[in-house]
């Protein structure tokens, strides 16, 4: 099986700085609209036989404009929605709350991925997630599928199709637009072919976001 997978394109809660997570459902930006349509340009000659797709409107959205040159239809799964950052869904990220982020991210890459956030989620629940998912996946019976998720939830998706441990996933980057591939024989670990790669995108498309890109 060749997976790709796929970051939304640029929301308009990415433009605003606000810590969106799976509980704040904005819609792409006109730049995430034009960056969406440049990867499906990149992609409309690729072999894609099936698309699945977090149900939260920004990468929807994406699924539907990159599934449209194939004449393929979007399967929804709500396993691959945003991560939960709990009561820290829709504050923008100003100094305090990178700090009380920044601080939970350290002691993840520790190894305290049961750690939840505040009336949220753990990597380690999102990761169970991912696993749902990609059974599924396996079992579709799909040679060439591809994924559409989030910032966060990708990283740890990544994570655990490449059997690396949780505490490694912020090494893992996932730019808006970005396209990631991977071969797996759907059991163990995956091999990487491609990695936040956004080459589709003109420098005026490419978004440039601070330190917390990784978690909108």
């Amino acid at each position: 099986m060749k997976i790709r997978l796929v970051r939304h394109g640029e929301s308009e809660g990415n433009v605003a700085a606000t810590l969106q997570g799976c509980r704040l459902d904005t819609p792409l930006s006109s730049r995430g609209r034009r960056q969406v349509e440049a990867l499906a340009v990149r992609l409309a000659d690729e072999e894609i036989d099936h698309v699945v797709s977090s149900p939260m409107s920004r990468a929807k959205d994406t699924a539907l404009t990159l599934a449209a040159p194939h004449g393929l239809g979007v399967t929804l799964d709500v396993d691959l929605v945003e991560f939960d950052w709990g009561e820290w869904t829709g504050r923008p990220l100003d100094d305090a709350l990178e700090r009380q982020v920044s601080t939970i991210r350290d002691r993840w890459r520790l190894g305290e991925t049961n750690l939840t956030t505040p009336s949220g989620e753990s990597p380690l629940t999102a990761a169970h997630r991912a696993r749902r998912s990609l059974v599924r996946l396996r079992d579709s019976g799909a040679l060439a599928p591809l994924i559409v998720a989030h910032g966060r939830f990708n990283r740890v998706l990544m994570a655990v199709l490449l059997g690396k441990d949780l505490s490694r996933m912020d090494e893992i980057r996932q730019q808006n637009a970005s396209l990631s591939i991977f071969e797996w024989n759907g059991d163990g670990a995956a091999t990487a072919l491609l990695s936040d790669d956004v080459s589709h995108l003109s420098d005026e498309l490419r978004a440039v976001y601070g330190k917390s890109d990784s978690l909108k």
